[in-house]
């Protein structure tokens, strides 16, 4: 009998499923589809994440350089206030205002609402920390950031917004000088006036004494054992002018050093000594600065350079010509006098706040109240005082060398000529460190903290 082969039945059905080219085309797309709309889904997902973290990294660097300019405001209250008390109470409500003033002044543009973008310092966020010779102090802010796009995948979750903080960290370094000082309202405010005070310097008992005349607040170093000795009078520059004397030498530095105590105010230093001492319009010179490399394309006159200063660096050390004291040059000292006195009596407009300089020794009013900003607060170069045992060639000097460099707050200008103030402790702006090889170490002869300061952001750790 002859065998018939027949298909299994799984082939025969595979042939008869077999799709037509159309069917398959069809089949294709729909899974092209599915996977486009997956792939679609991801990539705006990816792009909502990429667009999220760049618009928190441009939040975040905002919030980073408020933080930065709160620390550095911070710092500087660090050296404003000169107390009974060591433990500096005022001290820390300064550097607490500052960095919540300078911390507002600075925003996360995150809101219509400029006031919803503000940075807020707390003060419980503001850490001062006296555990070393120069104190620090660290500001820390937060910021709560919605997201833009994460909301939409993550509503479930509650993921909608971001707590973000950053952290700076301000000191102070000493300086040898710089380009002036802190200055607020007022244009070229904080530049170096071209007044050349005489330094203050030691008697045979120890105490600070003023170059001037009888009945002015001072005399002249004409004395046994009348000496000077710069705070800057270290390393190479322990010799001459930094260090002179009429007879003998003594060991401690020049009387204009810095103080935050009111006990040392008198006998160990002249800085915030009220109501103000003064200085003769015979022993303080007024400055060329014509000399020096110009921040301006004109050059202004020495009347022009007491309304404004000169904004350039200058340091210790260096020596600037001045005008002589001699009839040649009077027309010279009386224009800058007047000049000095005008602005001295437009700035008085608005009295200062009496209880910050009677009970801190800074100054603050309506129109100026961040701490020693103040138009009538102007730098000023010093020299050294010794040059006046002989009062001939002294006159007759046609330059000088820095010896010392203070902030001086001019409070008026007498009809003959003096100055008459007193000395703040300094905040020195474009501040320049000081070369290792002219630094001491600490001793009681001298402290880093008697010299002028800078604010520098430390890095955070």
């Amino acid at each position: 009998m002859k065998r018939i082969f027949t298909l299994p039945d799984s082939i025969r059905n595979f042939s008869r499923r077999r799709q037509t080219p159309r069917q398959q085309t069809r089949q294709q797309r729909g899974t092209i589809l599915v996977l486009t709309s997956v792939t679609l889904v991801g990539m705006v997902g990816m792009l909502a994440l990429a667009v999220d973290l760049g618009y928190l990294f441009s939040l975040h660097t905002q919030l980073q350089n408020g933080v930065n300019a709160a620390a550095l405001a911070a710092g500087a209250g660090l050296r404003v206030t000169i107390e009974s008390d060591a433990s500096a109470a005022e001290q820390t409500n300064v550097v607490n205002s500052l960095a919540k003033v300078y911390g507002g002044k600075n925003q996360v543009r995150r809101s219509e609402d400029p006031k919803k973008n503000e940075i807020d310092v707390k003060a419980r966020n503001v850490i001062i920390n006296t555990d070393t010779d120069i104190p620090t102090v660290q500001v820390r802010a937060f910021n709560q950031t919605p997201l833009i796009f994460a909301p939409l995948f993550t509503t479930p979750l509650g993921f909608s917004s971001i707590n973000m903080s950053a952290t700076a960290t301000a000191s102070l370094i000493p300086v040898d000088g710089g380009s002036g000082t802190i200055a607020s309202g007022a244009r070229r405010a904080g530049c170096w006036r071209p007044i050349f005070l005489p330094d203050t310097f030691y008697d045979q008992n120890g105490l600070v004494q003023i170059v001037g005349e009888t009945g002015l607040g001072g005399r002249l170093p004409n004395q046994p054992n009348d000496y000077y000795r710069s705070r800057f009078a270290a390393g190479a520059r322990n010799t001459f002018p930094f260090i002179d004397a009429f007879s003998t030498m003594g060991p401690s530095v020049t009387g204009l050093r810095d103080t935050k105590l009111q006990s040392e105010i008198g006998s160990q230093s002249i800085m915030g000594q009220l109501p103000y001492v003064t200085f003769s319009n015979k022993h303080y010179f007024v400055a060329d600065f014509s000399v020096l490399p110009r921040d301006r394309v004109d050059a202004l006159s020495p009347d022009g350079m007491a309304l404004f200063g000169y904004c350039g660096e200058i340091r210790v050390g260096r020596e600037i010509p001045v005008f002589p004291q001699n009839p040649s040059s009077q027309s010279t000292y009386f224009a800058v006098r007047s000049a000095l006195k005008s602005q001295s009596q437009t700035v008085y407009s608005e009295a200062i706040d009496p209880t910050n300089e009677a009970l801190h020794r800074y100054i603050v009013n309506t129109n100026f109240p961040d701490p020693n900003t103040f138009p009538a607060i102007i730098p000023v170069l010093l020299y050294n005082p010794i040059i006046w045992k002989d009062d001939v060639s002294a006159r007759a000097k046609t330059s000088l060398t820095v010896t010392n460099i203070g902030v001086f707050f001019l409070k008026n200008v007498t009809l003959e000529g003096d100055l008459e103030g007193y000395f703040l402790r300094e905040i020195i702006a474009g501040g320049t460190p000081i070369d290792p090889a002219n630094m001491d170490p600490d001793g009681p002869n001298f402290k880093r903290t008697w010299l002028p300061m800078s604010v520098q952001l430390l890095p955070n750790k």
